[in-house]
């Protein structure tokens, strides 16, 4: 902790009232500022500032540099606590301080040293920015770094210079914890198996809170307009018949989680409305049932309109449920869907499996339809992650791209908006990007898109990238106008702490999702 305290004796007042045209000053302001950095010894690039005077003062702050980060307060008192984020790593920042009280102002320059950031993290580079036509805000990686087997999780901030300006240890988790997001009150939110943490942007634990253990979080968990939670999850006691085989099943329940009373007050159980024993390929190595993950649920997404719940399973597709637990449709290939339930012994899914149609509103070969080819203008998600509901009603979502067609030969991921008919049971592809980049852009497993709501663009995270050994993630803005980029970063991995020996999860570096945010308390 460093500590430094500034304050005006009074004989400077002469020279205080000089600046009186320019400050308004017309009396002595005595104060103190107290400089804290990291005060929660997580966030090492922000500091607490403690001001204290004789008279209420209101603060405003500025860290300087190429790109600075200012803040103002509302608050007028005698004691205040004031934060501060976006300070330069391995640097003496300096942090304009202004003091606004009743008769004038007082400008006060601090400065504040920070240390390096650590030597696993990414080195960034912008390929391209167009400031102009983007949304504000800067960039927040939910990264998760090697850790010998067990992530570490870190999510990031980077400035429109790929300057590192905020970032979040989380490794006194012991394991992996996200996904990394803004709740509506401003906090931090993340979850690890069994627990949700609730965190401000300078560190400070305001709320943890455990699951019932029967539960185990995993991959999502999205915040309601009410502020309660949803939550993929799997459970202890959950057993699939597939091919013949008890199997315990993992990642196929969702669950609402009241936060007001700290517990689960419904769930779904996913494998009641799928085939748990569909098979896409004998030879397709994302249907092989490890321990059970035949869905492989990695995110949700909530239709306020009418109370229903779009789930993203990786091995299955995209499906929406009621609130009340029914099925309203699956998107998926139309190939090898038999009956739901556990043991199979459900209702028949295919009724419920939407029909690709073409512009014109006519249906797709049966090839296409059972996803054995792709179309020019249209192709399913195939490993999807992260849908996103438009204003307009249609679904944009990060089309991984893993076994497309049952095979391995055409990767290319790609963010995808459709238009889902409901009451015909169709769907329709109405914008794409990132097809035409290739192997490039290619991420077979996580991954993210959202809609920017100032800008109007389309954030596109490949997360996952490694062809040629060269490890990395593309965070990408683009147009919906005219599909060009507005912006693009590279995020280079360097896997520090990984035996390749020991191959696998938690051996790599990876970029789960990423968001535009404003860095602000």
């Amino acid at each position: 902790m460093h500590t430094k305290i500034y304050q005006i004796k009074s004989a400077l007042l002469y020279l205080v009232c000089l600046s009186f045209f320019l400050t308004g000053c017309n009396s002595k302001l005595d104060y103190t500022i107290e400089t804290t950095l990291n005060p929660n010894q997580i966030a090492p690039l922000t500091a607490m500032l403690n001001i204290t005077s004789e008279v209420p003062v209101q603060a405003s702050i500025k860290v300087l540099g190429d790109i600075p980060v200012e803040q103002s307060f509302e608050e007028s008192n005698t004691s205040l606590n004031i934060p501060v984020l976006g300070l330069y790593p391995n640097k003496l920042n300096k942090v304009e301080v202004t003091l606004n009280y009743d008769g004038g102002k007082q400008v006060e320059m601090i400065e504040i040293q920070t240390s390096e950031v650590p030597s696993f993290f990414p080195e960034i580079g912008i390929n391209k920015i167009e400031k102009e036509k983007m949304e504000p805000g800067m960039h927040a990686l939910d990264i998760h770094f090697a850790n010998f087997g067990k992530f570490r999780s870190v999510p990031i901030i980077f400035d429109d210079n790929g300057q590192i300006r905020w970032y979040l240890d989380l490794s006194f988790h012991k394991a992996m914890a996200g996904p990394f997001q803004k709740v509506k009150n401003g906090n931090i939110l993340v979850a690890g198996r069994n627990t949700i943490y609730e965190l401000d942007m300078i560190g400070k634990l305001l709320n943890i809170t455990e699951i019932n253990s029967n539960y185990g979080i995993h991959h999502d968990v999205l915040e309601l307009p009410n502020g309660d939670l949803l939550l993929c999850v799997g459970t202890r006691d959950a057993y699939i018949e597939s091919g013949g085989e008890i199997i315990l099943s993992d990642s196929d329940f969702m669950i609402h989680f009241d936060r007001k009373q700290s517990k689960v007050i419904k769930e779904w159980d996913l494998a009641k409305h799928l085939d748990v024993d569909r098979r896409v390929s004998i030879n397709q190595a994302q249907n092989v049932f490890t321990n059970g993950d035949w869905l492989h649920m990695n995110s949700l997404e909530f239709d306020e309109r009418d109370s229903t719940i779009i789930v993203s399973g990786r091995n299955q597709g995209l499906i929406k449920v009621t609130w009340d637990d029914k099925l309203k449709w699956i998107m998926s290939p139309k190939k090898n869907w038999g009956k739901s339930g556990r043991k199979g012994k459900g209702y028949d899914t295919k009724p419920y499996l939407l029909t690709a149609i073409n512009q014109e509103g006519k249906p797709y070969n049966k090839d296409i339809q059972n996803g054995i080819k792709s179309a020019e203008d249209f192709d399913f998600p195939w490993g999807p992650h992260a849908p996103y509901l438009m204003p307009n009603g249609n679904i944009i979502v990060f089309d991984n791209g893993p076994y497309r067609n049952y095979g391995n030969d055409n990767k290319y991921s790609r963010a995808v908006e459709y238009q889902v008919n409901e009451k015909n049971k169709t769907f329709k592809q109405v914008w794409e990007y990132g097809k035409a980049r290739g192997f490039d852009f290619f991420s077979g497993i996580v991954s993210d898109v959202d809609l920017l709501p100032e800008a109007k663009n389309i954030l596109v995270t490949s997360g996952f990238i490694s062809p040629r050994n060269v490890h990395r993630a593309k965070v990408v803005e683009v147009s919906t106008e005219n599909n060009k980029e507005v912006f693009e970063a590279t995020i280079f991995f360097k896997n520090v702490n990984r035996d390749l020996n020991k191959p696998g999860w938690g051996q790599s570096d990876v970029l789960y999702r990423s968001e535009r945010m404003e860095l602000k308390f």
